[in-house]
């Protein structure tokens, strides 16, 4: 019997996959027999993870159409994509992103293109190709921030829940032509950020002000009394930050033709971290 999650005679294109998620996503499908390209606006990133890992690396930038353009031409036959790159470098300042009565409207479109924007360009450019395979596989990868509040990251909430509804769109308009779309929404994953340390990436990270209450302080400086309520009624600690290779898994998943009957749907890799009760002491765990 065919090995479902092989990818063998596939090509594959993994934006923003020469670190991280992408880089866990562009290995895992060459080692299943995939033949892959990964762009990223690094040169020297990229040509390093190229010579390590044989994989093709192109320089592009997906918020420039011209780049985009010439990645798609580059490509030429493509039967898998993988829209992963995202705003990370953005995200770690804390100086572009933020509530939506403080951050610039430049710093909003930035966040924006570099969620949003960039899947689509990419997905653009890249669809006369996957329609002309036949049976293609769009993966888009998605973030907690999609469907839950997180105050602070406005304009990344709101880019990632539009990718999830663009993913929905593509999966009905053009699935008629063979191609699949879904989405993967990351929770907590722990990836290099480029310095050699590892550490969640804080835009897919919940941050708890309730515990933090009995601290006597809160995350916006006002005095607040100790909580009163027993531990057992505070609101449990998220679950652990994933790997790559958590995310990787899921995309091959998705990918190959193990999910030939799945488009449009939005798959959680989180560990759990959306389940959180809301009234935990009202829902002990077993054996709490």
């Amino acid at each position: 019997m065919t090995d479902p999650f092989r990818l063998d005679g596939e090509s594959a294109l993994v934006t923003g996959g020469t670190s991280g998620i992408g880089a866990a996503i562009a290995v895992l499908f060459r080692d299943r027999g995939a033949k892959v390209v990964v762009c990223g606006r690094n040169r020297e990133r990229g040509e390093a993870f190229a010579a390590e890992t044989g994989i093709e690396f192109f320089p592009a930038n997906v918020t420039a159409d011209t780049d985009v353009r010439a990645l798609a031409a580059a490509c030429g036959g493509l039967s898998i994509l993988v829209n992963n790159a995202g705003p990370t470098d953005l995200l770690h300042t804390r100086s572009v992103d933020g509530p939506v009565g403080e951050m610039t409207p430049e710093n909003f479109a930035k966040v924006i293109d570099s969620t949003l924007t960039g899947a689509y360009l990419t997905t653009h450019h890249c669809l006369p190709a996957l329609i002309r395979s036949g049976r293609s596989a769009i993966v888009n990868i998605s973030s907690i921030a999609a469907a839950q509040a997180m105050p602070g990251f406005d304009a990344y909430s709101a880019g990632k829940a539009g990718l999830e509804a663009m993913t929905r769109s593509l999966a009905a308009g053009y699935g008629h032509l063979g191609v699949r779309a879904n989405a993967i929404r990351v929770g907590s994953i722990r990836v290099d950020h480029g310095d050699g340390e590892l550490g969640e990436r804080p835009s897919e990270t919940v941050r708890d002000d309730v515990a933090t209450a009995g601290q006597g302080r809160s995350r916006l400086g006002r005095g607040v009394e100790p909580d009163p309520r027993p531990d057992a009624w505070r609101r449990p600690e998220p679950p652990r930050a994933g790997a790559p290779q958590d995310v990787a898994h899921a995309a091959l998943y998705l990918a190959s033709s193990a999910s030939a009957y799945v488009t449009g749907v939005v798959l959680p890799v989180d560990g759990g971290l959306q389940m959180r009760s809301l009234m935990p002491w009202q829902t002990p765990r077993p054996g709490d």
